[in-house]
This record gives C-alpha cells, structure tokens and sequence, in this order.
C-alpha cells in the first residue's frame, strides 16, 4: 500500500518542461520580438520562463550584457550559473552559440536549459544552417511566425515542407504577426489547405499579433511590449497566447539522438502527388487583403 502511495506521488511530482521552438518565414516577419514578448507574457502569466536565445537577437534587444554561451559552459570556460542573465520580467536569457547552433550537442545543453525544472523553454531559433538546430529539434512545439506579405507566407511554407520532410514533424503551430483577425485566418487556413493536400501535415493557428507602434516603442527602451506597455493591443494578443500555451497538449516525447535518428529517417519520403505546381495553386497565390 505504501508503495503504491509513494508511486502515486512521485507520477504527480514528475514536471515536464514544455520547450517552444519559435522559428520566422523570413527576416522581417519578427520571429525575435515574438519570442521575447512570449516569454514575458508567459511570466506574466506566473510561469518559470527560460528564454534560449539562439538567434544572437534577444539579448541584444533588451539591452542585456553576456558572460559567454551554452558553447563555452560545455568546453568548461565558464559555469552554468555564470551565462544566465535575468531579465526584468523574471525572465532567463541563456545564450546559445548562435554563431555555430549545429555545433551544440543537445544531450549537453537541454540539461543547462532546464535546470531548475523551469515550466516553460521558449527558443529563439537561429537562421542560420538546418532547419532546425539539434537543441530547437527536441522541442514539444514548433511556433511559426509569419506576416500577410507573400513572400513571407511562401517562406512559411517552404520552411514547414523542409522541416517536414527532415524532421518527420506533422504539426506546426502559426502565429501571424501586425495582423487582424480576419486576415491571419485567411493566410491560415489557406496555409493549411495547400499543407494538408501536398504534406499531409496539420497547421492550427495559434493567434495573431496586430500591428501597435507600442511594439517599436518598447524596442527602443530595451524592452518587451508586454512589460513597457501592458494594455496595448499587442501586448494582450501576447497574452492570450501565453494563456493558450500553458493548454497546449504536451505530447510525450523521446528525446536523445537515437529518436532524433528515427525521426528524421522516418521524415525522408514522397508523400505522394505531383507537388511541381503546389505553390502555384496554394500559399503562392494568398493575398494579404483576400476576404
């Protein structure tokens, strides 16, 4: 009976950190701003927030001096504690190599991200190199950030075919950032027509950001929006979404490069269908104004 009990309590104690990778379709679709505001909201919402900042953008943006990297806490130049950096909205930076994120061995560094057992990783995902970097690939959840422009929604689609087929994922999440209602539904639902016909993958749209000069603004200070201006439009979009993650279902999953190894071999394959001509007929042709 009492091993039973102690079962019980040891099934209930287990935490799960939930790790959001926020990738952008394109430079200017503000992949970095939504990962700051995100976190922030998060802890806003009394979460314990751990912001990877793999881009190299992050820290920056808020203005937040660095004693090194994950890079240089594995090669033992400097201690874990060292590279963490608190922000004002209780919020920690861990700084990743962004310069070489393909180097970074994820077996070594989620440990360093996930010390504490924080509720929430949200990594701000480098340009550069893969898709994915093997750190942003172990994460629970994919946030794709894209504008109403074309050219970012094409972005968006090629980055979710690529990720796709690399990484076996099926389901991304879509954030529509300095959009309306309407139109981020529109971009979304027709991404996730030309997606299912041509990929066989899930899209489900995870919100929208309108557009609110409070965002620059903020940016000037140093700051989030959420933090410098909590009533502005964009500030509460970031909220609600914060209140939506906390809900999202969090999917058991292997982690190691074992199961990186089978996700990937499971990811390499034709789907089916003549994909020639999909942009022609799908993401290509939205418009950001289609009603």
């Amino acid at each position: 009976m009492l091993d039973q009990a102690e079962g019980l309590r040891r099934l209930v104690a287990r935490h799960t950190t939930r790790i959001v990778a926020v990738v952008g379709s394109a430079p200017e679709a503000g992949q970095t701003s939504v990962a700051l505001n995100l976190a922030s909201a998060l802890a806003h919402h009394g979460q314990d927030v751990v912001l990877a900042d793999e881009s190299g953008h992050a820290a920056p943006a808020l203005g937040l001096p660095l004693r090194g990297d994950i890079h240089d806490v594995i090669a033992g130049r400097v201690s874990p504690e060292a590279i963490r950096v608190h922000t004002r909205e209780n919020v920690v930076l861990v700084p990743v190599a962004h310069r070489h994120p393909e180097r970074i061995d994820p077996q070594r560094a989620l440990p360093l991200l996930t010390m504490g057992e924080p509720d929430v990783v949200v990594i701000d995902c480098t340009h550069a190199g893969a898709v994915l970097s093997p750190l942003a690939a172990h994460a629970h959840d994919v946030l794709v950030v894209l504008g109403c422009e074309p050219v970012s929604i094409t972005g968006a689609y090629s980055w979710i075919k690529q990720a796709h087929f690399e990484y076996a994922l099926a389901q991304f999440r879509v954030l529509v950032n300095r959009a309306e209602d309407m139109e981020a539904r529109v971009v979304c639902r027709n991404l996730a027509t030309t997606a299912s016909r041509y990929l066989a993958v899930s899209l489900e749209l995870a919100g929208h950001v309108p557009s609110d000069r409070q965002v620059m603004r903020a940016r000037h200070l140093t700051r989030t929006v959420v933090d410098a201006f909590p009533m502005a439009p964009a500030a509460v979009a970031y909220r609600q979404l914060a209140g939506q993650v906390t809900h999202w279902p969090l999917a058991t999953r292997e982690t190691g490069s074992a199961a990186l190894g089978r996700a990937m071999g499971a990811g390499i394959g034709d789907i089916g269908g003549d994909r020639g001509g999909e942009m022609t007929h799908g993401v290509g042709a939205v418009s950001a104004h289609t009603a």
